[in-house]
C-alpha cells in the first residue's frame, strides 16, 4: 500500500484499495471540511473577495455586494 497525504489536513494515510482514483481526504471529517470550505470560497466573488483577503471587512464587505 503507498502513503498518501490528505489534501486538507496533511496528514498521510494508507489508500485502502488500488481500484479506481485516489482518494484525496484522510476521513469523512476532512471530505466535509472541504465540502464547506468549498461553499464558502464560491460565495466570496469579486470585491467582497479582496475585502474579506485585505482585512477590509465590516462596512466595506458589506457595500461591495451591492
Amino acid at each position: 500500500m503507498e502513503t498518501l497525504y490528505c489534501a486538507c489536513c496533511g496528514r498521510p494515510f494508507k489508500r485502502a484499495s488500488h481500484r479506481g482514483p485516489a482518494p484525496l481526504y484522510c476521513s469523512q471529517d476532512c471530505r466535509l471540511q472541504i465540502a464547506v470550505r468549498r461553499r464558502v470560497w464560491s460565495g466570496a466573488t469579486g470585491a467582497t473577495w479582496v475585502a474579506a483577503r485585505e482585512g477590509r471587512g465590516g462596512a466595506y464587505a458589506a457595500t461591495a455586494r451591492l
